[in-house]
């Protein structure tokens, strides 16, 4: 089934108070935006797997919500949808990431790097990325479908655009921002 776009008044009145807010801090942060990308980003420690379960648009929506997700992608293994997942292990752990997942009924099994180290996990091998009509599922048909994001841009807007736009709002550069006023 194809996702439609059904903006309540109610998500429309919070799109324009995000804006509104957005464009307000990036006037007061665009000198702290300036020193901020002339000193380095301290390299973080990203590690992935992937996540099974009845359908990879689900996967991706509700898996990259979760904190120290950096980026999800649709896929298949072993004939099975998946939702491949890179996160920043500093910030999470997979067994956090598959805890949540199950919670949200969006784990039936997971493939790993080394399935010693998780009990009932498979080993990750012949992993095929869907079509990109079935990347980011949840952004296609929103105001956010014609940005420029990042990777990780996508998998947190992809994870709120419907159910919480203004969340969705919060991972834009004020520039992006700008871009959806037009």
């Amino acid at each position: 089934m194809q996702p439609t776009l059904l903006f309540s008044a109610l998500n429309i009145i919070a799109l324009i108070s995000a804006l509104t807010l957005l464009n307000a801090n990036s006037q007061t942060t665009n000198n702290k935006d300036a020193t901020a990308t002339s000193e380095k980003a301290p390299k973080t420690q990203t590690s992935r797997l992937a996540i099974c379960q009845y359908c990879f648009w689900t996967g991706e929506l509700k898996i990259g919500a979760i904190d120290g997700v950096t980026e999800t992608e649709a896929g298949f293994m072993d004939g099975r949808e998946v939702t491949l997942v890179k996160y920043n292990s500093e910030v999470t752990t997979m067994e956090e990431i598959l805890k949540q997942a199950k919670a949200d009924g969006v784990a039936t099994g997971i493939y790993i790097d080394e399935p010693n180290k998780l009990p009932g996990s498979k080993k990750f091998t012949a992993y095929r990325a869907a079509p990109k009509s079935d990347q980011k599922k949840q952004i296609q048909g929103t105001i956010f479908a014609h940005l420029a994001l990042t990777n990780e841009q996508a998998t947190k807007v992809n994870a709120y655009a419907r159910s919480n736009p203004k969340k969705a709002l919060s991972y834009l550069t004020p520039e992006q921002a700008k871009q959806l006023k037009r």
